[in-house]
């Protein structure tokens, strides 16, 4: 786990945050030190589609929340990606990236743009999203081999 804690303090802290107005209140339906909530998802990873599912995690996973529409998910997207690269071979590494409320020819196109090579995954609603939280992106879960949320990084 110590490769998220040296990319946390690589990465700017984020002023304000997508997804979120100030009279809103914020649901922060996961922890660190609670297990990461069941789900499962069809990735695209390199062209190629599988299933990314938390019941399968055995190495650190990274779990990214986004929406390309977003200025501060924009600015990050890129250092999410290089941190993706320096870590993909890493035994055990998993990272996946699932957009909040946007489908796969949107998100197609901004990763195709962008030149983003983490594995995505393109939710067109919240269902996925509203397990972790009720607002606020980009949000990022690192989690344990054991499946344990070890971090949490957003706004």
């Amino acid at each position: 786990m110590r490769t998220w804690v040296m990319f946390l303090s690589s990465v700017l802290l984020i002023v304000t945050s997508c997804g979120i107005n100030e009279d809103d209140e914020v649901i922060e339906r996961v922890a660190v030190g609670d297990r990461v909530p069941a789900f499962s998802v069809e990735v695209v990873d390199n062209g190629m589609r599988s299933t990314f599912s938390t019941e399968d995690i055995y190495g650190e996973t990274v779990i990214v929340f986004f929406n390309t529409s977003c200025e501060d998910c924009q600015r990050e997207l890129p250092k999410f990606n290089e941190y993706y690269l320096s870590h993909r071979d890493d035994d055990g590494f998993r990272m996946v990236a699932i957009s909040r409320e946007e489908g796969e020819e949107s998100v197609a196109a901004y990763w195709h743009a962008n030149n983003l090579l983490i594995p995505y995954s393109a939710q067109s609603d919240r269902r996925i999203y509203n397990l972790f939280a009720s607002s606020i992106i980009p949000r990022v879960y690192y989690c344990s081999a054991q499946g344990i949320v070890v971090g949490i990084m957003k706004e």
